[in-house]
């Protein structure tokens, strides 16, 4: 008995002991804030939407998996390019190859979702009254919108988190499309409403930050998305109405550094000219550029001389801007190059063969050696242009009835391009033309494409044949994959598949159609 009561004591002290060494060691670890002691004051909520700003930098600007240079190699409009076909994965893209395992599709998915959380944190944490938070829990909304947006029109039914999740919610099963889109409506109208979002202070001035007009304008899109025509009509024309904006004249720079943030800009992300910053440069934008050792470079050369030559403008992208403007007209010379052209006019020609190209190149986005350093090219992200807003309101006005005032803004974008004018009444097929021109290279075409039911007749042939330029001009073509293999697939590409180790370890998604 002596024995159990000296076990009994010594258990007893030992409790003591540790239970006092507990609370000693709990203490707050150095350099880490809590983060429910946290947002409390206007710069740490600031900290927290620079994140939200910061993730949709990695979205529009991943190496490979940025959103415009993953669409834009699922679109009509250009060869997926490089090195030569097969460089990379892109090609499976273009061809319609790709499966659920794809890299970037994982990479888009996962990055969504953490501007869907790092909305969240700052919806339910920032709390206080001030100007500047309540600025700031409202731009949060449009960032969730935006992200749930995209998620909406790439997957369709991806699970809704409206919430930061518990353990034991991690497992979520798909929403629905409509559920979906009526969250996303919810969002932007709070924040339009709020009254503290940033606008412009004049139609030159710009601004980095989310505006009333930019949430404005995703509404309007998302409407447009589900053929609400009239409310879409309704809520563009306030952003046009506004005069905050206005169509940039002089569109040789329209993509380049030389010319972000002016009168066109609705929402773009600024890339600061600081190479010490990692996040500053814009792989996207070298991706695009000319493949450096295939080219001979004059003096006359604009043309960094190191880039790597992925997505070349196809000849049916040229056609379509000859024939509405000709051949000399003043927006297809500032978007795409002719072989002439290059060879004439920038002294850079081709010294070997260019795999993934017609003899056209892609001058909107050309990487100029001038703002060029090395692998680092600070161009900003333009998430949406004033163009885009015209494009949609024509497009939602013609549908709900109003054609004059789609016929006017088709032909305010016709005449920023020195194209003629429509006469009569704009059609519906002459505002796909002008959305493909105007928009063409920044990833629009494929979703609008599939939204307009012309997916499958314009993409089903892709990757049945591929062109070869040689350095003389002329093109040979390449079949890369077999009858049958690539293309487009009614009842199955309309919707990008979940990532395949999201559907393994997530046994509530339910994978899309025929993936």
């Amino acid at each position: 008995m002596k024995i159990n009561h000296i076990i009994t004591s010594v258990l007893a002290g030992s409790a003591i002991l540790f239970a006092g060494c507990s609370e000693k060691l709990n203490i707050p670890q150095h350099s880490v804030s809590e983060i429910n002691s946290y947002y409390q004051t206007d710069a740490e909520a600031e900290e927290g939407i620079i994140a939200c700003y910061d993730e949709v930098r990695a979205l529009e600007n991943g190496m490979g998996s940025g959103m415009r240079f993953f669409k834009t190699h699922l679109s009509d409009d250009v060869w997926s390019g490089g090195g030569s076909h097969y460089d990379g994965t892109f090609y499976m893209l273009s061809d319609y190859t790709f499966s659920a395992d794809y890299s970037a599709i994982s990479t888009i998915y996962e990055n969504l979702y953490k501007l869907v959380y790092r909305s969240n944190v700052v919806l339910e944490r920032v709390t206080g009254t001030s100007d500047a938070m309540k600025r700031i829990v409202a731009e949060a909304r449009v960032f969730r919108a935006y992200a749930y947006f995209n998620l909406t029109i790439m997957w369709g039914t991806p699970p809704l988190i409206d919430h930061t999740l518990n353990e034991d919610e991690y497992m979520q099963s798909n929403s629905t499309t409509e559920a979906l889109w009526a969250f996303i409506e919810e969002d932007l109208k709070q924040a339009i409403n709020s009254g503290s979002l940033t606008q412009k202070t004049g139609v030159n001035a710009g601004t980095y930050r989310i505006t009333k007009q930019y949430a404005q304008a995703l509404l309007g899109k998302s409407y447009v998305f589900q053929k609400k025509w009239q409310e879409a009509a309704s809520v563009l024309k306030e952003v046009i109405n506004s005069k905050l904006y206005a169509l940039n004249p002089d569109m040789s720079n329209i993509e380049t550094p030389l010319g972000g943030l002016t009168s066109e800009s609705v929402f773009e992300i600024v890339q600061m000219n600081d190479r010490n910053v990692s996040t500053n440069n814009n792989l996207n934008w070298t991706m695009m550029g000319l493949r450096g050792e295939k080219y001979s470079y004059g003096e006359a050369s604009p043309f960094a001389t190191a880039t790597w030559g992925y997505q070349n403008p196809r000849k049916d992208l040229y056609d379509a801007f000859v024939a509405v403007e000709g051949k000399d007209g003043y927006r297809l010379k500032n978007v795409i190059a002719t072989f002439e052209r290059m060879e004439n006019e920038f002294q850079t020609v081709p010294i070997m063969d260019v795999t993934d190209n017609e003899g056209y190149w892609n001058l909107k986005q050309r990487i100029l050696k001038s703002q060029w350093a090395g692998y680092f090219y600070a161009n900003n992200d333009r998430i949406m242009r004033y163009n885009e807003v015209l494009l949609l309101a024509a497009e939602a006005c013609l549908q709900s009835g109003d054609a004059a005032s789609a016929t006017a803004y088709i032909n305010e974008i016709r005449t920023r391009a020195q194209a003629p004018l429509i006469n009569g009444t704009v059609t519906m097929d002459q505002i796909k033309t002008e959305s493909r021109l105007e928009l063409c290279f920044e990833g629009q075409r494929y979703e609008n494409l599939i939204r307009w039911g012309d997916a499958a007749a314009a993409l089903a042939k892709n990757g049945e044949k591929n062109p070869v330029l040689h350095p003389d001009g002329t093109v040979d073509w390449e079949s890369f994959n077999a009858a049958g293999k690539c293309g487009f697939k009614a009842g199955k590409h309309e919707l990008l598949p979940f990532p395949s180790k999201e559907v393994m370890v997530n046994s509530n998604i339910q994978q899309n159609p025929n993936w």
